[in-house]
């Protein structure tokens, strides 16, 4: 009996890729193509990627790290209280979107070294990941809870980056797309008056490779795996004092894959990674504000000032069923016979004092908000904030980047510790209205093979006052908004962002 001849093509394909499996070797030399499975994707981030004000800054935000924006940078950042938070329940929510782009001919956006991709100048064509026509962009939102010493976090990063090799058609089971969703789960709490804020949390990260280039797609996915780590970090901020020190560290994060082979066979050929890290990192920071305005002042809680107020409610509230209970009482001992009567009349008596209690009780809440409203609009505008810190991050064994990944081409990344030096400044040169910041950062390369190493990052950012709106009640009255925009310019790179938010 003759086997379908389709049948025993499928049959030898299937027998070949798993010899070939079984005799796959270790990764070739740089520069080669891939053809193992034995190796993991290096998900490090070069350059800065978080919100507007984060960017602008050049990534020193380990110490002050308050608000949404220092979610991914500082574990502690959801305990952090505000001067201008004027509840003892409070929460803050945003998002941005950055857009990494390249200088230059080639737009090095990983910092690899890679040749120039056009071919122009009598170098060599090759494939790269580009922005191109296809959508490459790096999208955040965050929400945090506050209640009272508190803080909860929830933040979404997505990344994702589109290949362009040459000889590819225009249909989409051609084209490859890689999307990195990195979530923070947090939860902090601020000891010692405030003075010293500590967190906790996971960071799961989602890789998924598709056949298609919309962001967020239901497209046939080619590569869709979870790894989970965990993060502590704390704040030390004195209260009074112009100095604020953090640190983070985050654990590596590794998830196991089906090492596979897609388009076997075709010039296209995939060979999926076993793994993928993200690598362990470790950061520290300072900050000193210099000028009339304070740095660290100490949080009221409002219920702090409402507490004698409360405590005397409380206690008219007892003196009153006191006095109906033995008004009940006599009136028994006498016989009477309206008792029924007398009852309801006392419960309605309490029961409209009690509602004088309420409004009484939501009056003074409402003072306190104004009086911690003008002790904040009263503080000082002008100050020079001067921040620095340091990243350190892990190694990564057998590793390729990310371009390296969707090129099909060993491109060895993370062989050794990365170290980031950073400072920025930050001002108020127009007071109410607009505050400007700028930094420096260097941003080591993780890819041996690149002979120009690592670049220098410059960064620019502002925040500009809007109008005032309180989003149909959502927000206090008199709240004011604000435009973010930020830009990190480096050799073969170029990165902007922008954003809303309320103005501080």
């Amino acid at each position: 009996m003759r086997s379908a001849p389709g049948v025993g093509k499928a049959l030898g394909l299937a027998l070949a890729l798993f010899a070939r499996g079984a005799l796959a070797q270790p990764l070739a030399p740089e520069g080669q193509p891939i053809v193992t499975n034995r190796y993991s994707i290096d998900l490090t981030q070069g350059p800065v990627f978080a919100g507007s004000r984060v960017v602008g800054l050049a990534g020193t935000f380990v110490a002050i790290a308050d608000g949404i924006d220092g979610d991914t940078q500082n574990p502690a950042s959801p305990a952090v209280r505000v001067p201008y938070s004027y509840s003892d329940v409070d929460f803050e929510l945003g998002a941005s979107l950055t857009f990494p782009g390249g200088l230059g001919r080639s737009g090095d956006f990983f910092n690899s070294g890679t040749a120039n991709p056009d071919g122009k100048d009598g170098e060599p064509t090759r494939t790269h990941v580009t922005a191109g026509n296809k959508l490459y962009v790096f999208l955040s939102g965050a929400f945090n809870l506050q209640i009272d010493r508190w803080g909860f976090g929830v933040t979404a990063d997505l990344q994702q980056y589109s290949l362009k090799r040459p000889g590819e058609t225009s249909d989409p089971k051609n084209e490859l797309t890689a999307q990195i969703m990195q979530n923070h789960f947090l939860s902090a709490y601020s000891f010692a008056d405030d003075q010293l804020v500590v967190g906790v949390g996971a960071r799961v990260v989602t890789l998924n490779v598709s056949t298609r280039q919309t962001i967020l797609s239901s497209g046939v996915d080619s590569l869709n795996t979870t790894g989970v780590g965990i993060e502590t970090g704390f704040i030390w901020r004195p209260n009074g004092e112009r100095v604020r020190v953090g640190a983070a560290v985050r654990s590596a994060v590794s998830a196991e894959t089906s090492g596979r082979v897609l388009f076997a066979g075709l010039p296209n050929e995939l060979w999926l990674p076993d793994r993928l890290t993200l690598p362990w990192d470790l950061s520290f920071g300072t900050a000193v504000q210099l000028g009339r305005r304070p740095l660290n002042p100490r949080w009221v809680s409002p219920s702090e000032l409402l507490a004698h107020k409360k405590r005397y409610l409380a206690w008219q509230a007892r003196e009153r069923a006191r006095r109906t209970r033995e008004t009940l009482a006599e009136a028994r001992r006498a016989g009477r016979s309206d008792l029924a009567e007398l009852e309801r009349v006392l419960t309605a008596t309490d029961s409209a004092e009690a509602a004088l209690d309420k409004l009484e009780l939501e009056r003074a809440e409402r003072d306190v908000r104004k009086v911690l409203r003008a002790r904040y609009e009263a503080m000082p505008r002008f100050h020079v904030l001067l921040m620095s810190s340091l990243l350190l991050t892990g190694t990564v064994p057998q590793g390729v980047g990310i371009e390296g990944f969707l090129d099909r081409t060993v491109q060895r990344s993370g062989e050794q510790i990365s170290v980031s030096p950073r400072f920025a400044v930050e001002i108020e040169p127009v007071p109410y209205w607009v505050q400007t910041r700028a930094g420096f950062y260097f941003e080591p390369t993780r890819f041996s093979a690149n002979a120009d190493g690592g670049r220098s990052h410059a960064t620019l950012g502002a925040d500009v006052k809007l109008l005032p709106w309180d989003v149909f009640g959502t927000f206090p009255e008199r709240t004011w908004w604000r435009v973010t925009g930020s830009f990190d310019i480096a050799r073969d790179y170029l990165g902007w962002g922008i954003a809303v938010g309320v103005w501080r």
